[in-house]
């Protein structure tokens, strides 16, 4: 052969050569991008089905903490869609593992708690041999909201003017912003202190540190140590401080604790409850509407089933915090329950009107255009429930003003649940609420009782008021001591009573004294008022992947 066909097959042979190798190269490289693809839409599938996983928590805990479901309920299936990637739809099934409630005691705290299962199986749009099951293990923990002495499902702002004093368990669902003015020091005497948000030193309207001191308890050794949050304007540690998720650990032993350190939001009721219609509303055995009162299904007489005057109408009360006039309902709880004011004409055929299984539902429908709807509670001092019942839960989805001393001399379960809690003094008279405050003169009024009401929400400027102002007040209490023995539990906005906080005149100037404490009977379950809401908590065990 000559050397000329010997290079043609040498040629050949170099090219079949580089055809192999580069078959070989384009295989390695369309495997490689394949592995890379799968391995893509793993990743891809397993997002999904986490984020089914979150999102059938969020939605469980929500429909117990609104009666949607039973708390107890055996299984829910859930579907999650994710519009943004390819419109795909993740099924979840919920399923109970424990037949046997579990109660837990921590600290003063009664948990009922239940495991459940949650299952969450994703497949890829676009390969369905690409799919994954996800299993996570939930603890359900069912903590009643006024076993809080301070509840708030958003920001929680804590800024008083005077000395005050904090005692039970407070939690936030966002963060908190805790301070105090001038000279005062704000003593919070609890070893819970929660926020799933941050927990700031200073305002939220304006970010200005104050000249008072945070002291808070310390959980270390059940000892009654207090270490400051601040000093003056120097604030030593909260959320804005490097290091803040260990330095609250050891500079409180656990009593501070925020999102950094795992603490996570709790499911509450929204607003929708206490609607006409919603939970409250259908439980209730007795509903009044304007002055109409309707008992287990029945519409009472006026004089023959409850004494003469126990539900009025009125309009001369004037909000200035709104700017409107208020066409109140006023309740008489005492006629309610029966009972004729000596010199009234009797009532043989009365009786206990009060609600047999606690829960009393009251609204109105009839406000005018420039008018806002209210309820007035008077004659509240001695709560007289009927026979077996040990508590009265008031719900409104109106603004209710309670009038004088509330379950000071009964003592029993109580609780009011409205759009916006006010409270007036036993010297009340509704024609000065157009006077100035000289002629609103307010005495010491005593109120056990845990309170659900709405607020508004600080803006930057414009502040709402604080816990301290929880309890919208309408007279000078500047010589008048306000006593209150509860909870204060904030889960919505006001839908009605939307006036922004304000102080001097002609609305309300601050007690002499805010006497404030959390009602340590309500640690005990059998002392809840009736239809406490439970806040509602998922606490992940254990999860693996099929």
């Amino acid at each position: 052969m000559n050397k000329k066909g010997q290079a043609l097959i040498v040629t050949y042979i170099i090219i079949g050569c580089l055809l192999v190798i580069s078959s070989a190269l384009l295989y390695k490289a369309v495997t490689e991008r394949n592995l890379l693809l799968r391995n893509q839409q793993m990743t891809e599938v397993f997002y999904l089905a986490e984020g089914a996983i979150e999102n059938s928590i969020s939605v469980f805990t929500s429909a117990i903490a609104n009666y949607q479901v039973a708390p107890d309920v055996e299984n829910m299936d859930l579907t999650t869609t994710y519009t943004t990637f390819y419109n795909t739809a993740v099924n979840s099934t919920i399923t109970r593992l424990e037949n046997t409630e579990r109660n837990l005691t921590e600290g003063d705290t009664n948990i009922r708690v239940r495991n459940y299962e949650i299952t969450a199986t994703a497949i890829h749009p676009l390969n369905n041999n690409i799919r994954i099951t996800l299993h996570q293990i939930i603890a359900r923990r069912l903590i009643p909201t006024f076993q809080h002495a301070v509840f708030y499902n958003g920001d929680l702002e804590i800024l008083p003017g005077k000395a005050m004093t904090l005692t039970g368990r407070i939690h936030a669902n966002q963060s908190i912003y805790i301070d105090a003015d001038s000279n005062a020091n704000l003593k919070i005497d609890s070893f819970y202190l929660r926020s799933a948000g941050d927990i700031y030193n200073h305002r939220k309207d304006d970010g200005s540190n104050l000249t008072g001191t945070v002291s808070i308890r310390v959980t270390k050794n059940g000892s009654a140590k207090y270490e400051n949050m601040d000093s003056g304007t120097t604030t030593i540690m909260d959320s804005d401080v490097p290091g803040w998720t260990d330095g609250a650990l050891d500079l409180w032993g656990g009593t501070v604790q925020s999102s950094a350190q795992g603490i996570t939001k709790l499911a509450a009721p929204a607003v929708g409850s206490i609607q006409p219609g919603g939970y409250y509303s259908n439980n209730a055995s007795v509903v009044i509407t304007n002055k109409t009162i309707v008992k287990n299904g029945t519409t009472l007489k006026e004089g023959k089933d409850y004494p003469t005057g126990t539900i009025t109408e009125t309009t001369s009360f004037y909000n200035n915090r709104d700017g409107k006039t208020v066409r109140m309902s006023v309740v008489d709880l005492s006629k309610l329950s029966g009972i004729v004011p000596a010199g009234e004409p009797r009532c043989n055929t009365c009786t206990n009107n009060l609600p047999s299984n606690g829960l009393l539902y009251v609204t109105r429908n009839n406000a005018g255009q420039t008018e806002e709807p209210g309820i007035k509670l008077i004659n509240g001092e001695t709560l007289n429930t009927p026979s077996g019942i040990n508590g009265l839960t008031v719900v409104s989805n109106d603004p209710v003003y309670v009038k004088g001393n509330y379950n000071s001399s009964s003592s029993k379960s109580a609780a009011v649940i409205c759009d916006a809690i006010n409270l007036l003094s036993g010297d009340w008279v509704d024609s000065t609420s157009t006077s100035g405050l000289g002629a609103r003169k307010a005495e010491d009024t005593t109120i056990n009782a845990a309170f659900i009401a709405g607020i508004d929400t600080t803006q930057a400027g414009k502040y709402n008021g604080g816990l301290e102002n929880y309890p919208r007040l309408h007279e000078d209490w500047g010589n008048a001591n306000l006593n209150i023995t509860g909870s204060f539990v904030a889960l919505w906005e006001s839908a009605i009573s939307k006036g922004k906080w304000k102080y001097g005149e002609p609305q309300y100037a601050a007690p002499k004294n805010r006497n404030w404490t959390y009602n340590t009977n309500f640690n005990n379950v059998a002392n809840l008022p009736p239809f406490t809401p439970w806040a509602v908590e998922a606490r992940r065990i254990a999860w693996w992947a099929d």
